[in-house]
């Protein structure tokens, strides 16, 4: 008999659901120049990329706070929705994992603010049963505050879960928490899907 499937699935959302690079480089930077520090090279982005506003906040504007940080993310981010693109398999996945009756939430190190904002901008955001965000968890990933938090939004328990990221700091928050992780397009087999269809199916 086949077992049963997870009951729950956390969904990162950058790199995962949506795909906003080029948006979060500029978004980076306009911030840093905006409070009168240096723009950073694509490199040293695509290095801390991911890691949450609070961890921005300590490698590059320790004198400012994360609220005023995240406010000004808000605002940059505004001008550059347009450099952020759905993944086109995103709704196709989160409309079969509800028909199966599976709940989704987000569990990201966005702000809900701005998570609420470019998902319900793009369609998805009705798709998913909960948010979880790193602003209301009171730590970004890989702190598995907000990978806990998207659980219990769900009202399920971490072992009837799997996490989906793609990045190490998914990677780390998943096993800290602990849950199970699949490695979007991140990692090595048995952990790793290319599709996420894999887990809708």
């Amino acid at each position: 008999m086949t077992p049963p499937g997870p009951r729950g699935i956390l969904f990162d959302m950058d790199g995962v659901l949506i795909f906003s690079t080029e948006a979060w480089f500029g978004v980076y930077n306009d911030t840093l120049a905006h409070f009168g520090h240096p723009r950073i090279g694509r490199e040293e982005f695509l290095r801390i990329f991911g890691n949450g506003t609070q961890a921005d906040r300590a490698a590059y504007m320790p004198e400012r706070s994360v609220e005023e940080i995240d406010a000004a993310y808000r605002r940059f981010f505004a001008e550059r929705l347009g450099d952020i693109a759905l993944n086109p398999e995103a709704a196709p996945a989160l409309v079969r994992l509800r028909e199966r009756g599976v709940r989704t939430s987000l569990a990201t190190n966005t702000n809900r603010g701005l998570a609420e904002a470019i998902l319900g901008r793009l369609g998805v955001a009705g798709l998913l049963t909960a948010f979880a965000c790193a602003d209301e968890a009171g730590a970004g990933k890989p702190d598995p505050a907000v990978v806990r938090l998207a659980a219990d939004r769900l009202g399920l328990a971490l072992s009837d879960c799997v996490m989906v990221g793609d990045s190490r700091y998914d990677e780390e928050a998943a096993r800290a928490a602990p849950v199970a992780f699949r490695g979007y397009r991140y990692g090595d087999a048995p952990t790793r899907i290319e599709a996420l269809s894999e887990i809708a199916g």
